[in-house]
């Protein structure tokens, strides 16, 4: 969710937190510019409360709220129309109305996405994978299309990789795992019995894991070595397709692979050409 309709939701703000929200919608271009001292004067908040409520919107600092107010509000700048995650397009909607809502949905998806992840935790992911000598990767349902995506862009660049499309497989391969093993979860909810399970099998057997998911915490974070969240909010059963989740996913999984492929430059190079040449010969 963006940080702007996080203060418009206004969703477990105490008073002090409603009042300095709506001063912020009402000056977004001035609040951009001001340091905290000027934000608490002209808010009558105190620098404390606005420190808290920064923590509270999942935010390093104020500096860091300041950075994506102008970001987002360049993105909204060049769309006519913000396309809602659940139900992108209407019945009524033409043919041409419906590719062109995805597209925006998809420009909308990775400026939010692009605004709002960590990009620290991603370089630690990058960090943790480009030292493994053996990657497990674990995930279920729509999740599995993304985790198909990195497995793939692992193999390309040489990457031990390994991923059991059978869940019951991927629960046996986590009890036999170890600390030689980097192991990643992909799971936008993190609330499915079986990733937890096998995260729980993770930690037992010493194996850090690197977690892909959702805007909010969950159970498989509790564990995780690297916790990695995607900024797009979708309902778990009251939507038409995973559409945003699946365009963020794949987002981060592109930077993550990017990361990693920049560590060692000229030698991924010559694995891609290679991997690419036996697989046209």
């Amino acid at each position: 969710m963006l940080l702007i309709d996080k203060l418009k939701k206004q969703s477990n703000f105490t008073d002090a937190e409603i009042v300095l929200s709506n001063y912020i919608l009402a000056n977004l271009n001035d609040v951009s510019k001001m340091t905290i001292y000027e934000l608490s004067e002209n808010s009558f908040c105190s620098v404390a409360t606005i420190s808290r409520f920064c923590k509270k919107l999942k935010l390093k600092n104020f500096n860091q709220l300041k950075i994506n107010i102008v970001k987002e509000m360049s993105n909204l700048a060049n769309n006519t129309q913000r396309i809602e995650n659940n139900y992108p397009f209407l019945p009524s909607d033409s043919e041409e109305v419906v590719a062109q809502k995805i597209q925006h949905l998809a420009i909308q998806t990775i400026n939010e996405n692009y605004a709002a992840i960590d990009y620290m935790m991603i370089h630690h992911a990058a960090l943790l994978l480009n030292d493994a000598d053996i990657i497990d990767i674990y995930a279920s349902w729509n999740s599995l299309v993304s985790a198909i995506n990195l497995h793939s862009k692992l193999l390309w660049m040489g990457k031990n990789s390994n991923l059991e499309i059978g869940q019951g497989f991927q629960r046996v391969k986590s009890t036999i795992s170890n600390e030689k093993h980097v192991a990643i979860i992909v799971s936008y909810y993190g609330t499915n019995e079986r990733n937890i399970c096998i995260s729980k099998n993770l930690k037992k057997n010493n194996t850090p894991y690197i977690l892909i998911t959702g805007p909010n915490l969950n159970p498989l974070c509790v564990n995780a070595q690297v916790v990695i969240h995607i900024a797009s909010e979708e309902s778990n059963d009251n939507k038409i397709a995973p559409f945003s989740s699946d365009i963020a996913m794949d987002f981060v999984i592109n930077v993550l692979y990017s990361f990693m492929f920049r560590m060692n430059f000229d030698e991924n190079i010559y694995n891609s050409y290679y991997h690419n040449y036996h697989l046209n010969k």
